[in-house]
């Protein structure tokens, strides 16, 4: 008679390479998942930072006073992309003698903000802004404004590099 302590038996060593498997498919899993758990609490974090700056972005960009047109674009651009500043720069210089002319006072309002991705470099945002427009002191429109904004990572700043509207 042999000894069941010197020599398993097949079906023990089926039992133990599917426990060895199981063990080992269930690490794999929660290693899986704290990764997974520490990556989505570093970008929570930053979700948080990049739907708060889209909003203030969606307003500082779309909010006009023809009083001060420049010296608010040039501030402005400093929290854009050296490519979307420019670009915003230039529109705001091109229209100036339009706001000026018609003495045209556009004031925006969040009214909801979502964002739509993130990744470690850049986010997109949907944003719903009241927008009220006075012309000559007197209320011109009023009426709902939606943007995308996009924001990029640079040097650890989100900076907005495109305003789309919706």
């Amino acid at each position: 008679m042999t000894d069941p302590l010197q020599r398993p038996s097949g079906r023990a060593l089926a039992a133990l390479a599917a426990v060895v498997a199981a063990l080992a498919v269930a690490v794999t899993f929660a290693v899986i998942e704290i990764r997974h758990d520490s990556n989505g609490d570093s970008l929570g974090g930053e979700r948080s930072t990049a739907t708060a700056l889209a909003a203030q972005y969606a307003v500082d960009f779309t909010s006009i006073d023809y009083h001060h047109m420049q010296e608010e674009a040039a501030a402005e651009a400093k929290n854009a992309t050296s490519a979307f500043g420019a670009v915003y720069t230039a529109t705001i210089k091109t229209f100036q003698p339009y706001y000026t002319q018609h003495t045209i006072v556009e004031k925006t309002t969040v009214q909801r903000s979502a964002l739509s991705s993130i990744n470690a470099k850049s986010a997109v945002a949907l944003i719903a802004l009241d927008a009220v427009t006075t012309q000559k002191g007197r209320p011109a429109t009023d009426r709902l404004l939606r943007v995308r904004i996009t924001l990029s990572k640079v040097d650890g700043r989100w900076l907005m590099s495109n305003l789309t509207t919706l």
